[in-house]
């Protein structure tokens, strides 16, 4: 992975933690992420505009852009699920975890990259720090703990996430090579699929607006930091393959761990932090794997 598409991720693992941080504090999550999709279309919409005059694309574009903005919209929907039942330490990771995990298996079947040993070590260790993360202490009895809270509906929900997270990577790297400029998807892929949740915001007009009053500074700040983050993925996109960029883009779990032990005091700081530096080394190992090249 070169250089500047490391600094990229990393840019972006900043984002994605802050919104995810901002997106937990909010009372309705889907009416926050309307308002952050409403927001984000008008003031990326000038940049948008003088990017691209001419909005005649064949329609197998629309369709790959129509493709990504549904996983997108479906993503937003299961992170809600998620945050609705379990802690931001907890179903951050996990989720982003998980993504790490399907990734390279789906590259190799769609994009045909073929892992090595450092890149199966480092699903290991990703693997193993999902688990940590789910113990309520580090004793041997907590060791059993994990495999119980599979059943709760939390773990259900940002498994999903994960795996539509794996998913929209793939077509996103898939769609940079068509001519797309990266800002004009990010705009078309993010703000405009928040907007597809209109039909389910509307049924209670009182507590979207409530959402607006109750944060309507934070709501502007995900706005920016949402797509923005997505952007500096996209430019990495481009310099380099998915595996790596997926992989290097879970530096996020550190900065959302800790903003939800110490920000919101979440609990089980040990467990989940030695969770997250296992994932966090795992994508080392995932992101330094030198020969996921394609067949």
């Amino acid at each position: 992975m070169t250089a500047a598409a490391l600094l990229l991720v990393v840019l972006a693992a900043l984002c994605h933690a802050s919104w995810n941080f901002l997106t937990k504090r909010s009372t309705s999550r889907l009416d926050f992420l309307w308002w952050t999709g409403l927001v984000g279309s008008l003031v990326f919409l000038p940049p948008v505009i003088w990017l691209t005059p001419d909005w005649v694309w064949p329609p197998s574009v629309w369709g790959r852009i129509g493709l990504a903005a549904a996983l997108r919209a479906g993503y937003f929907l299961a992170l809600r699920a998620a945050y609705g039942h379990g802690d931001l330490s907890l179903v951050y990771p996990l989720a982003r975890g998980t993504a790490v995990v399907l990734v390279l298996p789906l590259a190799m079947l769609f994009l045909g990259e073929t892992p090595v040993l450092v890149g199966v070590l480092g699903v290991i260790f990703v693997g193993v720090g999902a688990y940590v993360l789910h113990l309520p202490g580090l004793s041997r009895a907590a060791l059993q703990a994990p495999l119980r809270a599979l059943r709760r509906p939390h773990a259900g929900y940002a498994l999903l996430t994960g795996l539509l997270i794996a998913t929209y990577s793939l077509v996103d790297k898939w769609n940079m090579g068509h001519g797309i400029h990266p800002l004009v998807y990010a705009y078309l892929t993010i703000p405009i699929a928040a907007l597809l949740l209109t039909p389910l915001v509307l049924r209670d007009r009182e507590a979207l607006w409530a959402e607006w009053r109750a944060n309507r500074r934070a709501i502007p700040a995900v706005a920016c930091l949402m797509p923005g983050g997505y952007l500096f993925v996209l430019f990495a996109l481009q310099l380099s393959p998915v595996s790596y960029v997926a992989a290097a883009r879970e530096l996020a779990v550190v900065f959302g761990t800790l903003l939800g032990i110490l920000a919101l005091r979440e609990r089980y700081f040990l467990p989940r932090l030695l969770g997250a530096s296992l994932i966090v080394a795992g994508v080392i190992l995932l992101g330094a794997a030198p020969a996921s090249v394609p067949r």
